[in-house]
């Protein structure tokens, strides 16, 4: 034992080794207090929210940091090393919980944001997952994809053709739609965003689908946008039966880390779909197209009481900077 304590201050007085101990140990400082403080003031400031889009790298640099305080001959860094490890993972530990299998009819739904820059809808189609589908959600849509998806015949029902008053959102069916709205058009607050509601009959049920595609954060100001497309979506989501079958699908545009994705939840009484403890990534830089599992999970499928979830992952790469949901639910 003394030799072990001799060997340690004998290293300890080694330059090098005491100024890497107080850079690893600054690191680790730095690093647990962006990490606390960007969870406690996401929900004021859009820096702050930010960080929520990274939390998979941040969980990254923890850990990392705190498998090499823990090399080191040293309290200090051993200590933060605990502290890192444990704001590192917070953010996973606190998401909100999935929803639960529940038996009953089952529905398949895709859904994808499919980039206003590709041009291959054909490369979209030709996935498994997409022509098996019976709902298909679709985001960022342009006239070619439209065209092209319905000289395919898979879906017998679809929303409006117009897609600038649908946000450039679409949705096929195998089921028919009964009903289609857009949710707030008067609201002038939201980017020019907005949901849209449609009902479905599933063999003699109503399956109400809210499409998605809020406003991205890029600044403050599209930060409040995206802030006020969920209150519009929360109205009117509250305003649903207590016993509808709703679904809650598209591109959000915000992680599920973020207290905005969280409180709506919350206020609804709503489930996610992805039952993993590290949701999937949805969005990547196609600079990195090579590794998407690095990137950002933006794109959900939220679920009500009254409808259960059964499996849900990604697709393969189509094209676009995001890889599509798969997801199969269910109505009990």
């Amino acid at each position: 034992m003394n030799i072990m304590k001799r060997t340690t201050a004998d290293q300890l007085h080694r330059p090098w080794l005491r100024l890497f101990i107080i850079a690893v140990a600054a690191a680790q400082t730095l690093f647990i207090l962006a990490q606390i403080g960007s969870m406690a003031l996401a929900r004021h400031l859009w820096l702050a929210d930010l960080a929520n889009f990274i939390r998979l790298h941040l969980m990254i640099v923890g850990i990392s940091l705190a498998f090499l305080g823990l090399l080191l001959p040293a309290r200090l860094t051993r200590i933060g090393a605990v502290v890192a490890f444990t704001v590192a993972v917070t953010p996973y530990l606190l998401l909100m919980p999935p929803a639960p299998y529940l038996g009953g009819v089952e529905i398949r739904i895709v859904s994808a944001n499919v980039l206003v820059e590709n041009q291959h809808p054909e490369d979209f189609v030709a996935l498994a997952d997409v022509r098996e589908a019976d709902v298909l959600v679709l985001q960022e849509m342009r006239p070619v994809w439209q065209d092209h998806l319905i000289e395919t015949g898979i879906w017998a029902h679809e929303s409006s053709r117009d897609l600038r008053s649908r946000t450039d959102m679409k949705v096929f069916s195998r089921f028919p739609v009964l009903n289609e709205t857009v949710i707030s058009p008067e609201s002038d607050d939201t980017g020019g965003r907005h949901p849209m509601r449609l009902e479905l009959d599933v063999e003699g049920r109503t399956l109400v689908v809210y499409a998605i595609h809020a406003q991205t954060p890029r600044s403050s100001r599209m930060w409040r946008e995206r802030t006020a497309y969920f209150r519009d979506l929360a109205q009117a989501v509250g305003a649903e039966r207590p016993d509808a079958a709703v679904i809650l699908v598209g591109d959000w545009n915000t992680p599920p880390f973020s207290p905005l994705y969280k409180d709506l939840l919350t206020q609804v009484g709503y489930a996610r779909a992805d039952a993993g403890l590290v949701p999937p990534a949805t969005r990547f830089s196609l600079r990195l197209a090579a590794l998407p599992q690095i990137g950002v999970p933006i794109d959900h499928i939220v679920l009500s009481p009254n409808v259960g979830a059964v499996s849900l992952r990604t697709s393969e790469k189509f094209g676009s900077n995001h890889l599509a949901i798969v997801a199969r639910v269910s109505l009990p």
